[in-house]
């Protein structure tokens, strides 16, 4: 399975990561038992292009990936795993039509946080191996209802085949790297529900609702419905649904489960996000038609070229469908018209107070111009100013002007954003003459990653295109890696 990349799709949440030969689609969820034991669910899968085969004991062609996972609490060690994944065996080493091979493994735990640390190798080759870390919360309490993590699913079909993706009667085949492509219209997932029978009572009915959120926004997306599903409670709870994704835009969404008690209150939920491609669907300017703005703080704004300035301002913030309506089809259109749209995104954003919203923004704005804008180029328009506006403030900030091999640079740390923790934005001064920072590389979901960003940061001293060279040797006075590491 080769990894593919579109403009808009920089990330997920099932992280593909890659160096210049192997490929590996990792992904990891919480469970339980019905009693209440909690594990995590691994999902290793690797390209079978992107590995070695060689000859094996039975004189036959074969790939082997080492896998190691070491759970960390505080900075110890509570579990590991180690093992060898091997792919199928060949007569011949030729890479073309070796399909891809995974495994499923689960590792128990308590609850609680944990770091979780990856390495993968390719046996076969002398290539370097692959670092990843991640972050995962366990919490499955005795006395309240919870979930596991949810599942999104490219297809599920009823089977009793012996399958690795056979679950409770269903081969449920994962959405790989979360991307919903334009050829994908409906969006199947799974997730599990614990201890209902406790909570609401044995053999009671209790509610799902589940949704599709804009991830910029929170706000349910267009056209979607909101799904209100009754179950019967029960020690594990199985919920398989689907949406119908045929007319959702492309953009960056949530899809989001909530379990609602008798007085429709949320007492679990769960949220995972997804990336979709769909250029055949947009937003027009006549979706705006029926928007009445008189009275409102919109008609108050009677210069087209503030407006036109206000609607600028928007687009750190939108939604990747937005973002392409503010491109292609709000040019050159009548005042009143521009009014309709400025103010149907406010009261998307906030339909009790929409002007109190824009304001609380235009403050952010002018505070981005000051900081991060010049004379040449304004706040909202940097990368800084654009991360700040759809963000907010970060926890830390790390500045470093003077690396005696770097351009300046910033490290941002957001200790939660969204549903991640501890992502971090590294900016750079490239032209050293001007306050644009550019994006280097982030692990936010959606933003840009470039595994060799140290060795952008330093290459007008340390130039090198080789690919597999990740960091610069260490020198005296550079503390990029350090500044990386401890900022959180």
């Amino acid at each position: 399975m080769k990894k593919i990349i579109f403009s808009f799709l920089l990330c997920c949440v099932a992280l593909s990561v890659m160096s210049q030969k192997l490929a590996v689609m990792l992904d990891h969820k919480s469970y339980c038992t019905d009693k209440l034991e909690p594990y995590v669910e691994f999902n290793f899968l690797v390209d079978g292009q992107s590995v070695r085969y060689l000859l094996n004991e039975n004189n036959r062609f074969q790939a082997q990936v080492e896998i190691n996972v070491d759970i960390k609490q505080n900075d110890s060690l509570v579990e590991n795993m180690d093992f060898i994944l091997l792919s199928d065996e060949f007569e011949d080493s030729i890479r073309q039509g070796k399909p891809d091979f995974l495994t499923i493994k689960n590792l128990k735990l308590d609850n609680g946080t944990y770091f979780i640390y990856f390495t993968l190798k390719d046996i076969n080759t002398n290539f370097k191996p692959i670092h990843y870390e991640d972050l995962i919360e366990l919490y499955f309490p005795n006395d309240k209802v919870s979930i596991s993590g949810i599942s999104l699913l490219s297809d599920i079909q009823e089977s009793e085949e012996d399958h690795v993706y056979n679950k409770y009667g269903y081969i449920m085949t994962p959405l790989y790297f979360a991307y919903a492509s334009e050829k994908q219209s409906a969006l199947p997932f799974m997730i599990e529900i614990y201890n209902t029978d406790y909570v609401f009572g044995k053999n009671s009915s209790f509610l799902i609702r589940s949704r599709i959120e804009w991830y910029e926004t929170g706000n349910t997306a267009y056209g979607q419905p909101v799904y209100y599903v009754s179950k019967t409670t029960g020690p594990v709870v199985v919920f398989l649904h689907q949406f119908n994704i045929y007319t959702l835009p492309s953009g960056n969404y949530n899809l989001v489960v909530e379990v609602l008690n008798e007085d429709s209150s949320v007492v679990a939920s769960g949220k995972v996000f997804f990336q979709r491609n769909n250029p055949s669907v947009t937003l027009e300017v006549a979706d705006f038609n029926q928007i009445n703005v008189e009275r409102t703080f919109v008609d108050e704004i009677k210069d087209p070229e503030i407006l036109q300035q206000y609607v600028s301002y928007l687009y750190p913030i939108a939604t990747l469908a937005e973002q392409d309506f503010f491109k292609t089809r709000l040019k050159k259109v009548p005042h009143e018209k521009m009014q309709r749209y400025f103010y149907y995104f406010w009261l998307t954003r906030n339909a009790a107070d929409p002007e109190g919203e824009w304001k609380k923004y235009k403050e952010k704005v002018d505070y981005v111009h000051r900081t991060y804008g010049s004379k040449v180029i304004k706040g909202y328009q940097t990368d800084r100013g654009r991360v700040y506006l759809k963000y907010g403030k970060p926890t830390q900030v790390i500045e470093e002007p003077y690396d005696p091999q770097a351009y300046p640079y910033e490290i941002w740390t957001y200790y939660v954003l969204g549903s991640q923790t501890n992502v971090k934005f590294v900016f750079c001064d490239k032209d050293l003459a001007t306050n644009d920072y550019e994006l280097l590389h982030s692990d936010a979901l959606g933003e840009v990653k470039n595994s060799r960003w140290q060795m952008e940061l330093t290459k007008r001293l340390n130039p090198s295109l080789n690919p597999d060279i990740k960091t610069p040797d260490d020198y005296w006075g550079g503390d990029i890696n350090n500044n990386w590491r401890l900022n959180r």
